[in-house]
C-alpha cells in the first residue's frame, strides 16, 4: 500500500465518521450482535490456527467480517439486495385480457 491509498482509506472512514446514516444499514442491535460473533469467531479461528488450520482460517474470515459489519454498521450483502428490491424492470411485460359473455338467457 502506497500513502495515496492510506490517505484515501482514512478520508473514507472520516467521512463515514462524519455521515453516519448514508454508510449504516443495519440496525444497533444486529451490529452488537455481529460485533460479539465475530469477536469470538475471530478469536477462536486464530487461537486454533495450528491444530486446525482450514477451520481456523474459515472461522476467523468468518469472524473478520461478521466483525467489520458489527462496527461500521455497513452490510455489503443488505446493500445488494435492497438495490435489487428497488430495481426497475429492464422490460415491461403487455398483458391483454378477454372476457366472453355467456348469453344463455
Amino acid at each position: 500500500m502506497n500513502n495515496e491509498e492510506i490517505n484515501t482509506a482514512i478520508n473514507n472512514i472520516k467521512e463515514a465518521l462524519q455521515y453516519p446514516e448514508l454508510f449504516e444499514n443495519i440496525s444497533t442491535s444486529e451490529r452488537w450482535l455481529s460485533g460479539i460473533t465475530g469477536s469470538y469467531l475471530l478469536f477462536k479461528g486464530l487461537t486454533n490456527l495450528f491444530d486446525h488450520p482450514i477451520i481456523a482460517l474459515a472461522g476467523a474470515s468468518a469472524g473478520a467480517g461478521l466483525l467489520y459489519r458489527g462496527i461500521s454498521g455497513y452490510c455489503p450483502l443488505k446493500d445488494l439486495q435492497a438495490q435489487r428490491e428497488n430495481r426497475i424492470p429492464d422490460e415491461i411485460l403487455m398483458t391483454q385480457e378477454t372476457y366472453f359473455a355467456d348469453d344463455l338467457g
